[in-house]
């Protein structure tokens, strides 16, 4: 499997644009940033606050040379606080990345969270965000950005959640062991939306 680390400070911009290559063509940062020259300019930001979040608040693995990153958020700790999204600086994103995208990608977050709170009411280890730059995948870097922190959940006895946009991610989280729990559409954007979970 190849080799992934944990990711630190100095890592942000390099993992914050391999992230931005891996959801380029994603159908949640495509509704996000319909433009193709605001999603290339934007998406670095974007991810640099979720990455910030992760290294924070969780743990961020990303892949020896910077191909790729996964962003986790840790059992008791999953959720968002308003001094989380402060100190990560998501409430800094509508002056980087523009109200109106701002209000698009967490419409969308916001109708997830529902399920989520449902799905895995106990303490989870929460995938956030895991993408391989598209140069760089088939080369299982995608299953060893989300193996360590299989490895510790099961250890620990808690499930993982995450949810994909991503209808060709379906499959993948399926072929590792995850168990699709739900299938929907988020109504005022028309996206697929499914959310799963693996068992301890």
């Amino acid at each position: 499997m190849p080799d992934v680390r944990i990711m630190t400070e100095a890592d942000l911009p390099v993992a914050a644009r391999a992230l931005s290559n891996a959801f380029m063509k994603d159908p949640l940062q495509n509704y996000t940033f319909p433009d193709d020259e605001e999603r290339i300019a934007k998406s670095p930001a974007h991810f640099s606050a979720a990455l910030r979040c992760g290294l924070l608040f969780g743990e961020v693995y990303m892949a020896e040379n910077g191909e790729g990153a996964s962003i986790w958020l840790k059992p008791g700790a999953t959720e968002i606080t308003p001094e989380r999204a402060e100190a990560s600086g998501f409430t800094a994103l509508p002056a980087e990345i523009g109200e109106k995208a701002f209000e698009r990608f967490f419409s969308v977050i916001g109708f997830g969270e529902q399920y989520h709170k449902m799905d895995v009411p106990g303490p989870h280890w929460y995938t956030m965000v895991v993408g391989v730059d598209p140069a760089f995948q088939g080369q299982g870097l995608g299953r060893a950005l989300l193996q360590p922190v299989i490895d510790k959940a099961k250890a620990e006895g808690v499930p993982v959640y995450l949810e994909t946009a991503q209808p060709a991610n379906v499959s993948f989280y399926k072929k590792i062991g995850f168990d699709l729990l739900r299938e929907l559409k988020e109504p005022t954007s028309g996206l697929g939306f499914w959310t799963f979970r693996l068992a301890p």
